[in-house]
């Protein structure tokens, strides 16, 4: 499915505005009387309000940024509609056993730090990307502690974040939806049987990022010996092997390897990459992790093949890293420009030249695409404003 952004013709020229926190699901509204270009809220639905962020005036005499409205008709007299491709699906996967609630700094667990850095992501890349998110296990008591996990967000679009906003956005929704207690095991094989259906039937591509701190468990039907013992192999057994059938953890105790690798092949046969993403507490089991990348068809390119965060201060840019894989530069123009030699692109209002390595370049004569620095810092989430001008001499690299 494609969001169609359209805009009527005015003196605005060709202006593409692609809105705020990596902005492709807004455009420039109408230009007012005064002459002064206002950007739409997002949202859902909701009307705008003027505000001074949703404001765009460089004013005369301004160095970068596409010229004012009252500028002599140097930006053209057209405006063109826009059609904006879908985003990529983006949707984690997040271990909330009991072991997530760890210290991992004097005021957070290791879940909260988990959470806290797939929030960040949202904000930052906003309209870039569908988010969604399970948990597992999900309503685990200490009856029942290893329930599969479940569905706690579903895809969504990512919207930009604005001031007054906050409270309607996807962020915000995404940021109280996963405020779960950690508890129970690692149910990981039964959770991703469960959340298959649901996955394969999401329109576009449709990556899952799977974050835990230890290895797969609660499978009753295992059988191991001290070796696949997960209390064992965290040296906490006081017996032989705690994973026999009447020890301390019982059957499902047991690593849940070849269950959950073949949870992860299946959705990487339906053509749904999968990357591990193992956190500290999890390197008793880097063995199993490497098992569950390769699986999961996003591996790295050496060993450790999956992403393993050794300290959670750097988890955000991991996050920001396998984002980007998925993210797109491209823009399509639904109205190409009538003139060859007569567009240019802005990031945040500053001139990106035409550059075929680190700049932009036309893809076809519909599709404009960043290149280099420029696409590095759109994926980023250190982009706040797209905007494609056609009226004016393309600025080329020099």
């Amino acid at each position: 499915m494609k969001t169609a952004v359209k805009q009527r013709a005015g003196v605005c020229g060709m202006i593409c505005c692609l809105g705020a926190a990596l902005a492709l699901g807004a455009a420039l509204s109408a230009c007012a009387e005064d002459g002064v270009k206002q950007r739409p809220r997002s949202g859902s639905g909701q009307a705008a309000q003027e505000d001074p962020e949703d404001v765009f005036n460089p004013g005369p005499g301004a160095s970068s940024g596409p010229p004012p409205v009252d500028a002599g008709g140097l930006c053209g007299n057209q405006v063109h509609q826009v059609e904006i491709a879908e985003a990529p699906n983006i949707y984690f996967v997040l271990d909330a056993s009991g072991s997530m609630l760890s210290a991992a700094s004097p005021s957070a667990t290791r879940y909260d730090r988990v959470r806290e850095a797939a929030v960040d992501l949202v904000r930052n890349l906003g309209p870039l990307i569908n988010v969604g998110a399970a948990v597992f296990p999900l309503d685990a008591t200490s009856e029942a502690p290893c329930r599969p996990g479940g569905e706690v967000f579903p895809v969504t679009p990512g919207d930009p974040f604005s001031g007054g906003q906050e409270q309607r956005s996807t962020t915000s929704r995404f940021r109280s939806a996963t405020r779960v207690a950690p508890l129970g095991g690692t149910p990981t094989a039964a959770t991703l049987r469960a959340l298959t259906p649901r996955l394969v039937e999401l329109p576009g591509k449709t990556i899952v990022v799977l974050a835990t701190d230890g290895g797969p468990n609660c499978n009753s039907s295992a059988k191991c010996g001290a070796e696949e013992c997960i209390a064992n192999i965290e040296q906490q057994c006081p017996e032989e092997n705690c994973c026999a059938p009447l020890g301390l953890s019982g059957p499902g105790g047991c690593l849940d390897r070849d269950d959950t690798v073949g949870a992860i092949a299946r959705l990487a046969a339906s053509g749904i990459e999968v990357y591990v993403v193992g956190i500290p507490g999890s390197e008793f089991y880097g063995d199993v992790l490497d098992e569950m990348a390769l699986a999961g068809g996003a591996a790295q390119f050496v060993s450790p093949f999956y992403f393993k965060v050794d300290d959670l201060d750097t988890l955000g840019n991991v996050l920001s890293r396998i984002a980007s894989i998925v993210v797109s530069c491209e823009f399509d123009l639904v109205d190409p420009p009538p003139e060859d030699g007569q567009t240019n692109v802005y990031l945040d209002a500053e001139l990106v030249p035409y550059d075929p390595e680190n700049g932009w370049r036309w893809k076809s004569p519909a599709v404009v695409e960043l290149l280099g620095d420029a696409c590095q810092k759109l994926k980023s989430g250190r982009v706040g404003q797209v905007q494609i001008v056609s009226g004016c001499p393309t600025e080329v690299a020099r």
